[in-house]
């Protein structure tokens, strides 16, 4: 058996392997518990064959969030599918199926550069996007950069190997012995001159310069090589790289240089192979799947899923960041540090949990997370693979409260606002505020230009779906800042309009002064979830049925967390 056959076998095996592996562990359906209601179907005769067909293909959900990454990913689909085709698969594909395939003729020797260099272009572009941009770059991972270095190696190696063998003369050596029978002394020579002067070979000695004999090569490479070979020209990238190499031709010959370059060259290719099954590397099948499953949709809220399509929604992220770079509480992230409060990243958290192989330090990362999340949709809307997060984080939610790792979100309902601003108020600022320093809240710049005009009240899609403001919300966002303008930012720590805003940052966008409602509104809300960590409040420790002012009494060093619970 070959070296070949070797190491595509062992790639075989590893890459089955670890599908059966991927696909046997069993996920906590407690992981993917239904989120709610939802009316809306979603049936195959509903779904668009045209439209899902245009996802995969033109992936034109890429191109609706950035023009950038549509090039950079339709380079390298295009780049990697034309390679895949037609040089890798060609005993399978090209010569079965083309008459006269050869793949050092034309056009597939001129494709072959040409879709080398799409491809590589596309890795080019995905590596600088990752190095420029500063959030991306902070969440990019180790497999991310791998992903990159095996594809990009293999279109670097395999533009090396073409031109070591333009320019290698062990090569041709071993062509002419294979294929080419000398008539008389001369041929060799001749044939020498001519692959020289117009291929590109490189010979030590230098190959004769005779117009004569370059012209008898000619013809004798017309009549013995033009079946097979076209012009190295052509391979445009290779030959202008061979060229490049040109002065290290003699050493490159001697060290067999090819031949260490095809190695190197089907090692890349196999790994990619066997990887397949890890990590990001799944994405080029599942992402085409998850489209094709979902036909297109472009739902503003799309429906709830099944269990097997969120599972199969885990596994389609490509990890482009394009939801962690539009996600509305991406700020949190800065302030507080937890990867998982970003989409991307909460979503690698998410398939651990619903495998259980999450610690518990990385579940209460996830769990934290996941609250501070607002259901927003901007996730899913913008998501370039279709992936339904907001069905994922809705899910993965409910399961978060039933084991009782929800948190302040809940914790906060057990007692009203005045209770809350007794109990918050009592222990004073926590750590995080005293590092920080004063925030929006606490300068007076931040809202004394508040008119009370209610806009931000008028346009808030919270305040629109509630029937009763006052008793759902407590407070309305004009009221919260002008509570801020009096002094009263504890007494609006706990109103559930600052735990209910979604971040849609409407009330941002339309303020007339310019107010940061939203952001002040998000500070709030971290304040008081900084306060209750501190002091491991997992439950209100005032009478819920209690109201009206409190004396602000000192509160138990430590509240005792609650059987099978977590702070």
């Amino acid at each position: 058996m070959t070296v070949f056959r070797i190491l595509l076998v062992l790639a075989c095996c590893i890459c089955l392997a670890g599908i059966v592996r991927r696909f046997s562990r069993r996920h906590k359906e407690s992981a993917f518990a239904p989120a709610g209601h939802n009316h809306e179907k979603s049936s195959p005769s509903g779904r668009s064959f045209a439209t899902a067909l245009a996802d995969i293909l033109l992936l034109r959900r890429t191109a609706r969030t950035s023009i950038y990454r549509w090039v950079m990913h339709t380079l390298i689909l295009i780049g990697f599918t034309g390679l895949l085709v037609f040089h890798a698969l060609d005993d399978i594909i090209g010569y079965p199926f083309i008459p006269g395939y050869e793949s050092t003729l034309d056009p597939w020797q001129w494709l072959r550069n040409l879709f080398g260099g799409m491809a590589l272009a596309g890795i080019v572009l995905a590596a600088a996007r990752r190095m420029s941009n500063a959030r991306l770059k902070t969440i990019s991972r180790r497999q991310d950069w791998l992903l990159l270095a095996v594809i990009g190696g293999i279109m670097i190696s395999g533009f090396l190997l073409e031109a070591s063998k333009i320019i290698s003369p062990n090569v041709f050596n071993r062509m002419t012995e294979s294929y080419f029978l000398p008539e008389d002394e001369n041929d060799i020579p001749a044939l020498q001159a001519f692959w020289s002067a117009h291929n590109g070979v490189i010979f030590t000695p230098p190959a004769s310069t005779d117009a004569t004999l370059i012209a008898k090569g000619e013809e004798l490479s017309a009549n013995n090589c033009n079946y097979c070979h076209s012009p190295t020209a052509s391979a445009f990238l290779s030959r202008a790289l061979a060229t490049a190499i040109g002065p290290a031709a003699p050493a490159l010959n001697a060290a067999n240089a090819d031949l260490g370059l095809w190695y190197l060259h089907i090692v890349l290719a196999f790994a990619a192979l066997a990887l397949m099954p890890y990590g990001k590397f799944l994405h080029p099948v599942a992402t085409p799947v998850n489209l094709a499953a979902r036909g297109g949709s472009h739902n503003a809220r799309p429906p709830l899923e099944t269990t097997a399509a969120r599972k199969v929604g885990l596994e389609a992220c490509t990890r482009c960041g394009e939801c962690s770079l539009h996600c509305s509480v991406a700020p949190a992230f800065a302030a507080i540090g937890n990867a998982d409060i970003l989409p991307s990243e909460k979503l690698v958290s998410l398939r651990g949990y619903a495998t259980n192989t999450l610690s518990e330090h990385e579940t209460d990362a996830f769990a934290e997370g996941s609250r501070i999340c607002t259901e927003c949709l901007r996730c899913t809307q913008i998501c370039p693979s279709g992936i339904n997060l907001q069905d994922l984080w809705l899910s993965s939610k409910k399961s978060l409260k039933h084991r009782e790792l929800d948190g302040p979100n809940t914790t906060i309902r057990q007692c009203n606002a005045m209770q809350w601003a007794e109990v918050l108020s009592a222990q004073g600022k926590s750590r995080f505020e005293q590092i920080k320093g004063d925030g929006l809240a606490d300068r007076a710049e931040s809202f004394w230009g508040c008119v009370q005009c209610t806009t931000c009240t008028s346009v808030c899609p919270v305040v629109a779906v509630s029937e009763a403001p006052a008793k759902d919300l407590d407070l309305t966002p004009q009221q919260i800042m002008n509570l801020l303008r009096m002094g009263l930012k504890d007494q609006t720590l706990a109103a559930r309009m600052v735990w209910s805003c979604t971040t849609c940052y409407k009330c941002q966008e339309h303020c007339p002064q310019n107010i940061q409602v939203a952001d002040i509104l998000f500070e709030l809300r971290q304040i008081a979830t900084e306060r209750m960590k501190e002091r491991k409040l997992t439950a209100c420790p005032l009478p819920a049925a209690t109201s009206g002012r409190f004396s602000a009494a000192p509160l138990p060093p430590e509240t005792k967390k609650p059987e099978g619970g977590k702070a």
